[in-house]
């Protein structure tokens, strides 16, 4: 017995491309070709041209003719967050001027600096920057940044020099 005998007796072509669309599901693309091939008047069913384009359209299915790529883990980047010294030792800031920028606290905040909420380092008056180191037992190795009032820069870089000179004598004689 065919499986079109019931879709002749359907009630238009309309619900003919719904009946071949539940058979195909429910039978397998196999089953609906065999189907064809046994039924009468030349291995086609008596349906309008209209029926039998959809069902055709039905049954011919396309394959992709390439294979899919895979997916990748990469692929993803985020934008330059522009972090760290903007002005060295030596240097000359005005008032508002950002010195560093850091995630956390790198750099301390000194005299006549600020930090920001973001531990932005920013001059609060115009002068000179100074690096010291932070002379606390519980931060070894951190930075504090200074600003210096020019009238006061050349005492102040006088100092640091023999600071620098007493301790690569230190250093030497420990070799």
């Amino acid at each position: 017995k065919p499986l079109f005998q019931d879709l002749r007796r359907s009630r238009g072509p309309h619900s003919l491309c719904a009946e071949m669309q539940s058979l195909r599901q429910a039978l397998g693309r196999g089953a609906l070709t065999s189907s064809l091939a046994s039924s009468t008047h030349g291995g086609l069913p008596e349906t309008s041209s209209r029926s039998l384009a959809c069902a055709f359209s039905l049954i011919s299915v396309r394959f992709a003719s390439k294979k899919q790529g895979g997916s990748s883990s990469n692929g993803r980047d985020s934008n330059p967050k522009f972090l760290g010294i903007k002005k060295y030792g030596g240097e000359h800031v005005g008032a508002g001027a950002i010195i560093a920028r850091q995630r956390g606290t790198k750099w301390w905040c000194g005299a006549n600096c600020g930090i920001g909420v973001d531990h932005t380092v920013y001059s609060l008056i115009s002068g000179r920057v100074h690096f010291t180191d932070a002379h606390d037992k519980y931060k070894p190795g951190k930075k504090v940044i200074n600003v210096v009032p020019h009238e006061d820069w050349p005492a102040t870089l006088a100092k640091a020099q023999q600071i620098n000179a007493a301790r690569r004598t230190k250093k030497a004689q420990a070799q």
